[in-house]
């Protein structure tokens, strides 16, 4: 059934703007060819107008960053703030497009009307550059994730935010992307009034407790991989190449769905053999590890062994020079005060309920810890589960949309903020209406509903509201939930919007 163009004009100027339907296909519109696809090149065969800006960092380096602007012939919503995704160790802007249209987060966000930008830390195939030094000296590499919280996620928020011309954005970190955040706002407070909200995707800070087989092994050696990353010169952790990549696609056939590349995976982030799609892993494997510096991965060791969040262990001696104390200075997570919401799951070998657990009990402005309903979910989830969107990216964007009505709120006047509550009411009132009277099969006379509106809303079945929970009604999420009711339905509400939905 077609959704009548005038009903989409409604829903455009209601106060909310930019209430998108999201798709309910949960197929994977993939192919493997995405696998060698730059984010630039997937976002555009998928027909999203996508920009690459180039944001320099205090210490010299040159950060790319991919800005998704339009949602097929749709752009942006001017109104909404910004919203920016950070990706995690060894990963790219690519992360968070993978899962194609209609499930990769970027995209959904596009979807809705938002402005996306997708960063790129230093080191990975997108941001290999620097005003003095190149990917060739020891001198490129000389960082850890300390460096990219201090430095580079502060300088991609500024751009961003003077772009856009806005005070304050979403954040959206994955796993390293998370890490930095924290750093960022313990070591940069001032950075903490810049955030709407802070959504923090299995995070990162505290490691105590992290049981991947694989890195336990790494971590036991630490110290003498350490030596010889110095000794050698060994300071980039470089992509896979691609001869690799195509020895890969024999040893791991899609065909077979518990093949050994999916179960390699399963060792180092934990395994959710039913939210794997086969397909996914040779994509994915295209484009993590996207390069980084090793020194990142022996910081994240360090966490482990030191069951502490602070900076770089360079030893004793050298600690004395660099921080004048014998062992490296912990993160004041009390001064992050920006909003911040956690997403973690139950299977993540890398980020551990205990340690979620001690992380959320340090952050003073926690909003939500939030255990994702399902027991086997782990690190890669986040980014690549066939049902991401369900179990996750609906509920973010849900956080998004209700942090926007709070900022609306506050920089409103109280006629606008009482006028703007009036004209949600009744809106929400008129979809229940017509939704109530539908499910009772009343369809002879579900067109009298609109024009009593309020008061017979109030007199309705309060069984039926509870059931479907329109009693709060938050307005976009309820009008894409009420389009996709009809849709199922097969109601042409076409008489309905020309006779009583006059905005």
């Amino acid at each position: 059934m077609r959704i009548p163009v005038i009903l989409l004009c409604v829903v455009a100027n209601l106060y909310l703007t930019g209430a998108f339907v999201l798709p309910d296909d949960r197929s994977l519109h993939v192919e493997d060819v995405d696998g060698k696809l730059s984010t630039i090149e997937l976002a555009t065969k998928y027909g999203y107008r996508i920009e690459t800006h180039e944001v320099q960092t205090e210490d010299g380096y040159l950060l790319e960053l991919h800005r998704i602007t339009r949602s097929g012939s749709t752009m942006y919503d001017r109104k909404l703030p910004p919203v920016l995704l950070m990706h995690g160790v060894f990963a790219s802007s690519a992360d968070w497009v993978l899962l194609g249209p209609g499930n990769a987060l970027a995209y959904l966000l596009s979807d809705m009307g938002y402005d996306v930008w997708l960063g790129n830390a230093r080191g990975n195939r997108y941001s290999r550059k620097h005003i003095s030094y190149t990917p060739d000296m020891n001198q490129f590499w000389d960082f850890s994730w300390h460096e990219i919280g201090i430095y580079d996620l502060p300088a991609i928020v500024d751009y961003a935010l003077n772009v856009t011309v806005k005070e304050k954005l979403h954040y959206i970190g994955h796993s390293q992307g998370t890490t930095v955040f924290f750093v960022m706002c313990s070591e940069r407070p001032e950075f903490n009034e810049k955030f709407v909200l802070a959504q923090e995707l299995a995070p990162v800070a505290y490691m105590e407790h992290m049981n991947s087989p694989l890195l336990k092994v790494v971590v036991k050696h630490l110290g003498v991989i350490s030596t010889i990353v110095d000794l050698f010169g060994l300071g980039e952790f470089k992509p896979i190449p691609a001869v690799i990549l195509e020895v890969a696609e024999h040893l791991c056939p899609e065909s077979q769905s518990n093949n050994l590349c999916v179960n390699l995976l399963f060792q180092l982030t934990g395994a959710n053999p039913d939210q794997v799609e086969p397909k996914m892993i040779p994509i994915l494997l295209g484009h993590i590890p996207a390069g980084s510096a090793t020194k990142q991965l022996i910081h994240f060791g360090q966490e482990v062994q030191s069951a502490q969040f602070r900076q770089f262990d360079y030893g004793k001696l050298k600690n004395i020079f660099v921080y004048n104390q014998t062992e490296p200075p912990a993160y004041n997570l009390t001064y992050v005060t920006a909003p911040v919401i956690l997403h973690y799951g139950a299977n993540d070998y890398l980020t551990h309920q205990k340690d979620v657990q001690r992380l959320a009990k340090q952050l003073p402005n926690l909003i939500e810890n939030h255990l994702i309903e399902m027991k086997l979910f782990n690190h890669l989830d986040f980014l690549i589960a066939k049902d991401a969107k369900q179990l996750l990216y609906e509920t973010i964007i849900g956080n998004i949309e209700n942090y926007n009505n709070e900022l609306i709120a506050i920089i409103s006047t109280p006629q606008q903020q009482q006028q703007q509550q009036q004209q949600q009411q009744q809106w929400c009132h008129v979809l229940l209406a017509v939704r109530l009277s539908v499910l009772r099969g009343n369809r002879k006379h579900y067109l009298s509903s609109f024009v009593q509106l309020c008061p017979s809303c109030k007199s309705m079945d309060r069984e039926a509201i509870k059931i479907f929970n329109w009693n709060a009604c938050s307005l976009k999420s309820k009008i894409i939930e009420f389009v996709d009711f009809l849709n199922g339905h097969s109601i042409d509400i076409t008489v309905i919007t020309e006779t009583h939905l006059k905005p």
